[in-house]
């Protein structure tokens, strides 16, 4: 697969490597749609086959493999080839997609394409593992043939991604436990060698997703070349993450790299010097890193480099129906999630409640939910055509959805909602739901652009979607970082800049105030629930603090020049003080009340003369009032006594705690309240 550059080399490798029987006869395109046929270089080849399944090559007439040209093409030839592979090569047979056709087992029967892709810039190694399982000749020892259902089930085999999985989670858990356990032994910290162990591996993996951008030095192969020239350039020994990879991590990505590194040559210097401007906070110094000292060996980083070129990485994270044989974000997420637990008492994800969602189930809930919560908005009389609208796969099914939605004139107050709609997941885990219905907002709200004649980029019109639309919460570190770099990734599959551009600008979203860590249903902190201290009857002062943080929150997300607070630390603080601030405001209210009840108590208590003097008495006509009074402030002398344990308990942390009304003001202080 290494020098698959032609269609003599797709002939060589199906005719002698798999055992599949010569054929090289064209395909009539003849009956085909025009839109077919012009995704087409040329006429389709039935290059091979065995019985009757088939193998056919498809060159498309781009310079890149689009699966939007694939799917109609696939379409077509099931019609006529029902058991078969389809090998697609762009039109220099540079880059190619091995495609298997399966039904997503729903009652639509969908087709699903699975794919491995092959071309200059793909790690190899599973792709030539899972075609050589192509081979007939392991499975047909006799000379009758197989029928093209083994043969066909052979193939599903191929692809299934969940074996990939697992060995990559099987390959993963062995170099994760191996870094952590060498990081606990420097530091005697269990707990923070497992975060940080997560931690390095999620920015090394977020970088071999970048690298497939040719963001560094042009360089599909970045992380490769730049451990090369490592090993050549006559380092002290062990200093590569400490002296040249945290340099790119934590200068380079955060446009601060400058002439005085000496320590790499002059191709490394100018590849770091043009890095992207990533920002975002996953390649910021945190707590993590700062809060113990320790090396990580040449000998133990190459063993995780060794893993991970054993693996293509995918920067385009699969849809139900387009799936790819290699490692995509979705797959990180498996990973986390069977990492999760540090404790000898957790030790099963179960213990934690955290259990991993399929992507198909996932799709299913956001578009459910999305049909319910237009419905509410724009009326029950529209469910009908907004379930056509959502639930619209295909591009046929799209198309006669759309004109629907078109002729009841809706597009433009759809258009309207969508951009208006805020989705939260309670326990977002790594992310799954946050993406799945970013894919499903982001397809309608193309749709609804072309409906109604304006133009977005994919990337502003992704950030823009993450920035109004998504929030998440969820106690765990590890889960929250996930979800952040899920996001992130899909905004770099959709960035198109020359290399001008990539340090110009910071191309990542600060996500830190869109992924909360914190407990959505006990917002507790030191034993006091914050979420029972009231947020109404706030004064105007205060409220506008809240206007003015809604808008920097805002500012901080899309990196703003013009924000207040540079550091999410800064932002963390403003939110912490205001926290304070409105209980403060509450305290005193309360006060006054508990006082003002006092002397309507008293002014119901008249005075009498008697031989002794004189003594209080109650105005037996204002006896129940008093009592109601005096219940009063038994009740507010509760409430005083929760909020001031609150105060006290928020004057004991640096952080603020995750309440809902503040960690998500622009939700909760807005129009809708939530």
């Amino acid at each position: 697969l290494n020098n698959f550059c032609d269609l003599k080399a797709l002939k060589q490798l199906f005719w002698t490597e798999l055992n599949y029987d010569r054929v090289n006869e064209p395909l009539s395109t003849r009956t085909w749609s025009d839109g077919a046929k012009a995704a087409l270089a040329a006429d389709p080849v039935l290059i091979a086959e065995h019985g009757d399944f088939r193998v056919i090559y498809i060159k498309l007439n781009a310079d890149k493999l689009l699966l939007s040209y694939e799917r109609p093409i696939t379409k077509q030839l099931l019609k006529e080839h029902p058991y078969a592979l389809f090998v697609f090569a762009d039109k220099t047979d540079t880059n190619w997609h091995f495609i298997n056709i399966k039904e997503d087992g729903s009652s639509k029967k969908m087709p699903v394409l699975r794919r491995i892709s092959i071309g200059p810039d793909e790690k190899l190694r599973t792709a030539a593992e899972r075609v050589a399982l192509l081979d007939v000749a392991v499975i047909d020892a006799g000379s009758i043939g197989l029928p093209p259902l083994r043969i066909q089930q052979l193939h599903d085999e191929a692809f299934n991604v969940e074996a990939v999985t697992k060995q990559f989670f099987a390959d993963y858990k062995d170099v994760f436990g191996g870094l952590r356990d060498e990081l606990e032994q420097q530091t005697g910290d269990r707990a923070w060698a497992h975060d940080f162990a997560l931690q390095i591996l999620n920015r090394l993996m977020f970088l071999y997703f970048v690298q497939r951008k040719r963001w560094l030095n042009d360089d599909a192969h970045f992380l490769k070349s730049f451990w090369q020239a490592y090993k050549e350039a006559g380092q002290a020994e062990d200093t590569f993450v400490g002296d040249w990879l945290n340099i790119l991590f934590f200068a380079a990505f955060n446009n601060k790299f400058h002439s005085g590194y000496k320590q790499f040559p002059d191709h490394i210097k100018t590849a770091l010097q043009l890095a992207p401007y990533l920002n975002g906070g996953l390649f910021s110094f945190n707590k993590i890193d700062d809060q113990h000292s320790c090396r990580i060996t040449d000998h133990r980083f190459e063993r995780i480099f060794n893993f991970l070129e054993h693996y293509n990485f995918t920067i385009s994270e699969d849809s139900p129906l387009n799936q790819e044989v290699a490692v995509d974000p979705e797959m990180i997420g498996k990973v986390y999630e069977s990492l999760v637990n540090v404790s000898e008492e957790a030790d099963t994800r179960g213990d934690m409640g955290i259990f991993y969602t399929p992507r198909i189930e996932i799709d299913l809930m956001c578009r459910l939910s999305l049909v319910d919560n237009l419905t509410n908005q724009l009326g029950a009389e529209y469910k009908t055509i907004l379930y056509e609208l959502v639930f619209a796969m295909e591009v046929e099914e799209k198309s006669a959805a759309d004109a629907v939605a078109a002729r009841s004139n809706l597009w433009p107050r759809l258009d309207q909602t969508l951009k208006g709609i805020t989705v939260c997941d309670p326990a977002c885990g790594s992310g799954s739901f946050l993406v799945g219905m970013l894919h499903v907002l982001d397809d309608l709200q193309i749709r609804a652009a072309q409906q109604l004649g304006y133009q977005e980029t994919v990337y502003e019109r992704k950030k823009r979607i993450i920035g109004q639309s998504l929030y998440g919460v969820d106690v765990m570190d590890w889960a929250v970082h996930t979800a952040e770099l899920r996001l992130w990734l899909q905004l770099v599959i959709d960035t198109e800049l020359e290399p001008a551009e990539l340090n110009f600008h910071p191309l990542l979203p600060n996500l830190s105030f869109k992924i909360r860590r914190g407990d959505s249903l006990v917002q507790e902190i030191a034993g006091i629930n914050l979420a029972h201290i009231a947020m109404e009857d706030i004064p105007p002062a205060l409220k506008g603090r809240l206007t003015k943080l809604k808008g920097e929150k805002l500012k901080f997300y899309y990196n703003d020049p013009r924000r207040k607070f540079k550091r999410a630390a800064d932002l963390e603080s403003e939110e912490l003080q205001l926290h304070k601030d409105i209980l403060r405001h509450q305290q005193h209210k309360l006060q006054n009340e508990m006082a003002a009840l006092e002397r309507d108590i008293e002014q119901g208590r008249g005075s009498q003369l008697t031989l002794g003097g004189t003594k209080a008495v109650t105005d037996y006509r204002l006896e129940p009032q008093v009592k109601k009074w005096r219940q009063e402030q038994k009740n507010k002398s509760a409430q005083l006594a929760n909020v001031e344990q609150a105060i006290a308990a928020l004057n004991s942390v640096n952080a603020a705690p995750f309440v809902w009304d503040i960690s998500f003001v622009e939700i909760f202080e807005g129009e809708k309240r939530g």
